[in-house]
Parts: structure tokens; sequence; C-alpha cells
């Protein structure tokens, strides 16, 4: 079986069929078989290992840009609140969600950042996941009230850093 997707399904330059719902027809026609889930139920307990960034390679495949201003927030971020988000990666060491935050890690000077190894997943499972794990978040909105909420009382506080740590 071909690892490419179909002609029919891929969207052609100019045309104004929207890629998310061709590769979403595309995933509707290969339909989820039990033996993934039980793959995932057998994986057992994730674990969080610190890995020295040297051993740690970025996927080449990986289709999310990083801009140097995001490098830079996530480095902010990290400058303040640590490294405590996990990067997941396969078992050679190969970045599959967290490459911004490698990139990070690195301009910042770290030695090593938390992982969790995915043995689990297949290298189609990997693929798709780190397209999911980019695309999902994007999905989502802000509730504008309670993030004001947020930065109100964030505003009122003596903080150690400024509110542009979070992104905003």
């Amino acid at each position: 079986r071909s690892r490419q997707a179909p002609r029919d399904v891929l969207p052609e330059k100019g045309h104004g069929r929207c890629l998310v719902s061709s590769l979403l027809e595309l995933a509707m026609r290969q339909r989820a078989v039990p033996q993934r889930r039980r793959a995932y139920a057998s994986a057992g307990a994730l674990k969080i290992v610190y890995q020295p960034i040297e051993n740690l390679v970025p996927d080449p495949a990986n289709a999310r840009q990083h801009s140097p201003r995001q490098i830079e927030q996530i480095a902010r971020s990290m400058a303040t609140f640590g490294p405590i988000v996990p990067l997941l990666v396969s078992d050679a060491g190969q970045v599959i969600a967290g490459h911004g935050r490698l990139l990070a890690a690195r301009q910042l000077g770290l030695r090593e950042v938390p992982t969790i190894r995915v043995s689990h997943l297949s290298d189609a499972d990997r693929r798709a996941f780190m397209i999911a794990d980019n695309r999902l978040t994007e999905n989502s909105t802000w509730d504008a009230a309670l993030l004001r909420e947020h930065f109100e009382v964030l505003s009122s506080l003596d903080l150690t850093f400024g509110l542009e740590v979070t992104g905003f």
C-alpha cells in the first residue's frame, strides 16, 4: 500500500477544496482498526525521563514551522516556568511532539529536557499524531470574559515576570 494519499483526495493548487476536509475524507475511508485500540491500552503507564538535548533529533518531516519570534516566546515561557511540558519521542529519540520546545531549550542552553517515549505508536501513528497534536489546538477558541478575568487577577499581583510570557 502506498504511503501517499490518493490523488483524488488531495486538493489541487488554486482550487477551493479545503485540505482539512480532504484529509478528513481520507481518514474516514481508512477507519481505525481495533488493534490500534489494543496497542495503546497495552502501552503501559507513561513515564517522564529527562534526556540530554544532544540525544534528541527533530523529525525532518515535521510540517509545523516555528518562527524565530515564536521560539523566543516559548523560550521566555520555559525560562519563567521551567521546561515542564515533556517532548514526545520515539525509541530512537526522534521528536514526535515538541519541536518548538526543543528549539527553545537549545536557545536557552538547557542540557536536558523532560521526554515521554511513545514506543507503542507505529510509524503511521506517529505521523498522524504529529499532525493532530499541532492542528487540534488550533480548533479551540478563547472565552474572552474568563481570559480577561485571568489577566485582571495576574495584573493585580506582584509578579516576578511580565504578562507577555503568556504569548499575549
